[in-house]
Parts: structure tokens; C-alpha cells; sequence
């Protein structure tokens, strides 16, 4: 490794060069987020702080001990590109400790990180017509225990690569219903495919949808009886021989039939619906016995075939399984009982950008990435380097 406590791009460790540049990249993205502090007797800079956590989640820091104990491990090369503090007699970088951490990611302003976080990762993907984006919330515990009044975030997913280009905090007295402009406003949606759960299948969300060229998939429930009724209506009977594609796949032993039967939309009273569909589950175990069945209806503005659509439901609880899952239990987002101030929305951005580095550098096994990043952090800037 080498010992020079200069600030260069480019080091040699034991496997050879390292390139730097992409951790410095990030501090200076971070560097953009305003420091709430005096400038009086700050030590650590708030950018370098940001650095170093965001690279103590690449190692899966759960909490704010593991997160301090990760920056603490952090090689001196990657201390320096993240900006850390210099000691002014020793010369060496000083990480900051678990307190700093606490306290600043419970001060910043977290709507401004998150979305400075969420238009820096939109410029690193391109777009694709079609590409469907996922809309959700997650409340996340622990926040305000007792109150019921828990954090709520409301965020937008990419299908294809599983990347949160939009997250928002939903207000406490309102629902992530009032907030499909704020969330979707920032970002370009042109020619995207919306997909949301029953709770948004409202007439403004469509109308919004079309007037920014995007179309939807909306399943619906009996919560929007009236919608609900005029798609069962017009859809033929749920019987084999009138469906209009079947999929079966195998997983962890049991056999799922996927079966969608889909209709014109023609005399259903919601802007731009041009199909309705339903969609059966049927999951068996390894002796073919059924063990449930589901069964969801909904509406859409696109004329794509019947399997486009299931593709597009499916790939819409990706929110659930890739993202909202990951962050609670590979990275005890619910666990996590020190949600200060504005605590939750902050690390739950940057929970989101180290998934998002993780997946764009093309890797899928998220646990096994961020073991490794652990054993050795010297692997982070290659991570960085890999994110296209």
C-alpha cells in the first residue's frame, strides 16, 4: 500500500493500482449538500462524512456502531479521496466517529440529499421506451415509537435495474396518493411504463401520467369499487382455454402458473385505458398439491400484448423484494432504533444509492458483495470504477 498521505487518484496496493478517482467523485457530489453546522470548529467536512458512510453501507453496516466501526477500518487512501480531516501534527486522515455520523445524518436536509442522490444516479442510465418504474411506499419503523406517526418514504424504482431515481418523505398528514407530482416532477418520465399497487389507480394519477407521455399499469382492488366492477365486467371467464398467455416457472421446489386474460377497455370511465386484465397464481409444492392461489384485475393505457403486461406486474413488486426488503433485512433499516431528526430519510437514501452502485456495477448478490467489501475495502474504487 502505499504510505504517501497525499491525495492522488491513482495508489498501489498488493493486487496493483487502485483508481481513486470514482471515490472522489462521490465526496464531490456529496459536497453539493449544504452543512447545516457553524463553520466554527468543524472538524470532520460534511461531504467526506457522507463518503465514508455511503462506502460503510457498501460493507453492510446495519447501525451507527457497525458504521463507525467500518469508517474506522477504512485504508488511508480511500480517507483522502473521501476528503477526511487531516491530523495537523501526524498528517494523517481521522475518520469520524459514530456521535459525528449520528448527528449529522439527523441535521442535513434530507429531501435535498435524496433527490441530489436520485438526479446523480438518473445521469448514470440511460433511458428505454417502455422501461417501467415502480411506485411504493415504505413506513419505516422505529421512527417515532408509540406515536404512530413512523416515517413514511415514497419511492420510484427502475424495473430493468432495480435503482430508486426518486424517493420522497410523504408528509404526516397526508398519503403517498397526493404525492405521485412531487415525487415524479424532478425526473424525466417520457415514454415510461408507471406501475403501482391498488392504492393509486386514482383518476388525477392517470390524467398526470398522460400528460407527461408515460403510460401505467395500475392493478385494482375493491377500494375503487366502481373501476373494479367495469374491468370484471368486460373481462371474459377465468377458464384455460380463453386466457390469453400462460407462464409456469420452478422455484424453491414448487411450480407457479402465471395466467392472464385481458379485454379491450372500451366503455370504462378512466383516462387513457385502452386494457383491462386479470391475472391468476396458482402455486403448487413438489407434490403437485395446490397450496394458494391469487388472483389480481387491473387496467392499463398500453396495447402491448397480454405477456408485456404481466412482465410489468411482476416487475413491479421488484420495489418489495429488491429494494424494500434489502434495506430491512440486509441492512436493518425496521431494526434500527436511533431515527432521529431527519435520521430515516437520510440513510435510507443512502442505503439506496449503495444498492444502487452495487447492482449498476452489475453484481446481484448483494450480502456476498458487501462481505467481501468488508474483508477488503480496498475493493470499493473498483466497485465505483464498474458502475456504468
Amino acid at each position: 500500500m502505499s504510505v504517501s498521505h497525499a491525495v492522488t487518484d491513482v495508489v498501489t496496493n498488493r493486487s496493483g493500482k487502485v483508481d481513486l478517482g470514482r471515490v472522489t467523485a462521490l465526496a464531490e457530489m456529496f459536497g453539493q449538500v449544504s452543512d447545516p453546522r457553524k463553520s466554527k470548529g468543524v472538524r470532520h467536512p460534511l461531504a467526506a462524512v457522507l463518503t465514508v458512510l455511503t462506502m460503510a453501507l457498501l460493507c453492510g453496516a446495519r447501525d451507527f456502531r457497525q458504521a463507525a466501526d467500518r469508517v474506522a477500518e477504512l485504508p488511508q487512501p480511500l480517507l483522502a479521496a473521501a476528503g477526511a480531516r487531516r491530523h495537523p501534527v501526524l498528517g494523517i486522515r481521522i475518520p469520524p466517529g459514530r456521535d459525528t455520523l449520528r448527528r449529522l445524518t439527523a441535521s442535513i436536509d434530507a429531501t435535498v440529499m435524496d433527490r441530489l442522490i436520485c438526479t446523480w444516479l438518473n445521469t448514470l442510465l440511460d433511458a428505454h421506451p417502455g422501461t417501467g418504474l415502480a411506485l411504493d411506499g415504505k413506513t419505516v419503523r422505529n421512527t417515532h415509537p408509540g406515536t404512530g406517526l413512523d416515517v413514511q418514504l415514497f419511492s420510484a424504482m427502475r424495473h430493468d435495474n432495480a435503482v430508486v431515481v426518486a424517493q420522497v418523505q410523504v408528509p404526516a398528514d397526508t398519503t403517498e396518493v397526493t404525492q405521485i407530482a412531487t415525487l415524479l416532477d424532478p425526473i424525466d418520465i417520457t415514454g415510461m411504463t408507471i406501475t403501482a399497487d391498488a392504492a393509486h389507480p386514482s383518476r388525477d394519477t392517470a390524467a398526470y401520467l398522460l400528460k407527461r407521455d408515460a403510460g401505467y399499469v395500475f392493478t385494482v382492488k375493491g377500494n375503487r369499487p366502481g373501476l373494479l366492477t367495469a374491468i370484471t365486467d368486460r373481462l371474459p371467464s377465468a377458464v384455460p382455454t380463453l386466457a390469453a398467455a400462460t407462464h409456469t416457472e420452478h422455484r424453491n421446489g414448487h411450480r407457479i402458473t402465471r395466467t392472464i386474460w385481458t379485454a379491450p377497455a372500451d366503455g370504462v370511465d378512466y383516462p387513457g385505458a385502452a386494457q383491462v386484465f386479470r391475472i391468476r397464481r396458482d402455486t403448487y409444492d413438489p407434490d403437485g398439491q395446490r397450496v394458494s392461489k391469487h388472483i389480481t384485475h387491473g387496467v392499463t393505457s398500453l396495447t402491448c400484448t397480454a405477456t408485456e403486461i404481466a412482465a410489468h406486474v411482476r416487475g413491479h413488486w421488484g420495489i418489495e423484494n429488491r429494494i424494500h426488503w434489502v434495506r430491512d433485512v440486509l441492512l436493518g433499516e425496521d431494526a434500527h432504533h436511533a431515527y432521529l431528526g431527519n435520521t430515516a430519510h437520510t440513510m435510507a437514501a443512502l442505503r439506496n444509492l449503495a444498492l444502487a452502485l452495487i447492482r449498476l456495477a452489475g453484481h446481484t448478490r448483494i450480502k456476498q458483495i458487501m462481505e467481501r467489501h468488508h474483508a477488503d475495502k480496498m475493493l470499493i474504487p473498483a466497485l465505483l470504477k464498474a458502475v456504468n
